[in-house]
């Protein structure tokens, strides 16, 4: 790829670092895997455990701040644009293919939703989806051993992230029974190779499985008996979601067939056919998910699918080589242009104009004052940092050293929650804006809420000059 494509994305990839400079505070489930990578293990109690593994990098290696979950998540994501490159290079040249995949990295996707949804496990399952159909290509192209290793670990890495990748699996299979070209690789034996490495690969998560909550997390969002009203908003989720986090990558590219510098083709090459049988199947997945079992569907869930989309488009389509020179200056300055407007405008809004109330919380302000009045009481502790869910992650790990959190309506299926532990070392028991009284005597039923406190703080990087409050109880350790 040419190296001024490599910087432009680069650029894009790097905008959602600058708002998470002005975005500081973690949100919500990157808050949660934070807390989880405190103690990690082979699974977690509502996903499979690649982001609580992530989780547990950033908490090891740097700071429990937005612009480092962003970080890692925007290297994950370099790496899946790579793969869309490759991809795209089966049948299509250099430029427009580094092109293509411009135009994907400076989506919606990718220049703002990771500050909201860092290492969440919808985000991160992108480069393994990309590697597993690159090497699922190669594969089946040229049947070296290389791929279809590589087609186990990218298989394995997905299942980690999320039981999402069965459906992803069963498109691919659909798609080597609709291309003709494909159909043999169920003669081949490595093809059973591979699958049984992929297998001997997630069987140490399967066997702990049962004795987690992640599987069932995963299908209580299946409702048999919803409404079709229910299922059809779940529906309306899925199609939001292609048509928002794709722009304004749409955007340019409608300009760009109306200036005439992009056209249909008929795409003769079987890689390009297999990529869009493997995304009809998924999108028809998807709907029987939705429609046909009233599967719960907020359009984040779109976020591995969003690549696939993309390349099935850009393998019907081709730029015109003769106007390429001009497609590619102008597309590249307006995705710049985009990139740079939404990094500068979110500056603005949040740096001045207002605030944002879950990510310029101040957490870590907030945690070390608290810390500093719990040190002057006790010896030892707080074993956890119990609240809603807002509080309990994201203060916990804000402290030095960090504490795990646990949200008190979930204690009971918290596994690394120990009473005997909190019994010796105490808890902070913490609520944004009230205490709930019924949550908490739930947990500690004789706790004496009389004393409760506050602590009101300015957001942090905000000049509206609001301010946020808890209301918060020591619970007294036994052991020191």
């Amino acid at each position: 790829m040419d190296k001024r494509f490599v910087a432009a994305i680069g650029f894009l990839l790097a905008a959602a670092g600058g708002l998470a400079w002005i975005l500081p505070a973690p949100s919500s489930d990157t808050r949660e895997l934070l807390s989880w990578g405190l103690n990690p293990g082979l699974t977690s109690p509502k996903q499979p455990p690649m982001m609580m593994w992530l989780g547990a990098l950033v908490m090891r290696l740097a700071w429990p701040t937005t612009f480092w979950c962003v970080a890692l998540n925007q290297a994950l994501n370099a790496v899946g644009l790579l793969y869309v490159y490759r991809i795209l290079r089966l049948w299509t040249p250099r430029e427009p293919a580094a092109l293509w995949t411009l135009l994907l990295a400076g989506s919606v996707a990718f220049v703002a939703a990771p500050v909201a949804f860092a290492l969440n496990a919808d985000v991160v399952q992108f480069p393994f989806w990309a590697a597993l159909l690159f090497h699922a290509l190669r594969a089946f192209a040229t049947r070296g051993w290389r791929h279809w290793i590589a087609l186990a670990l990218a298989f394995a890495l997905a299942f980690y992230a999320k039981y999402t990748v069965g459906l992803f699996v069963a498109a691919l299979a659909v798609a080597t029974l609709v291309v003709p070209a494909y159909r043999r690789v169920w003669r081949d034996a490595r093809l059973y190779g591979a699958a049984l490495m992929g297998a001997a690969l997630i069987a140490p998560h399967l066997i702990v499985l049962p004795r987690s909550g992640a599987f069932g997390h995963a299908t209580g969002t299946v409702l048999l008996d919803a409404g079709l009203g229910y299922r059809l908003r779940n529906l309306r989720e899925l199609a939001l979601g292609f048509v928002v986090y794709l722009a304004p990558a749409w955007l340019w590219l409608a300009a760009g067939a109306a200036r005439g510098e992009v056209f249909r083709v008929q795409a003769p090459e079987d890689a390009a056919r297999f990529v869009r049988a493997t995304a009809a199947a998924s999108v028809a997945g998807l709907a029987v998910l939705v429609v046909g079992l009233g599967f719960k569907y907020p359009s984040r869930y779109d976020a591995p699918f969003l690549f696939l989309i993309w390349v099935a488009g850009a393998s019907g389509l081709r730029f015109d080589t003769a106007r390429l020179a001009g497609a590619r200056f102008w597309l590249t300055r307006a995705t710049l242009g985009f990139a740079a407007f939404g990094l500068v405008g979110g500056v603005v809004v949040y740096g001045i104009a207002t605030h944002h109330s879950r990510q310029q919380e101040p957490l870590l302000q907030a945690a070390a004052r608290l810390q500093a009045e719990w040190s002057a009481r006790y010896a030892c502790g707080p074993a956890y940092v119990m609240g809603d869910f807002w509080s309990a992650y994201g203060l916990g790990v804000s402290m030095i050293p960090p504490r795990p959190g646990v949200h008190l309506i979930e204690v009971a299926g918290d596994p690394g929650y120990d009473p005997t532990k909190r019994e010796a070392q105490g808890a902070l028991v913490i609520y944004r804006d009230r205490l709930d009284a019924h949550e908490i005597h739930d947990v500690f039923p004789g706790l004496d809420l009389s004393g409760t406190e506050r602590l009101t703080l300015p957001f942090a990087r905000a000049l509206d000059g609001a301010t946020m409050t808890y209301e918060y109880v020591f619970v007294a350790p036994k052991g020191c």
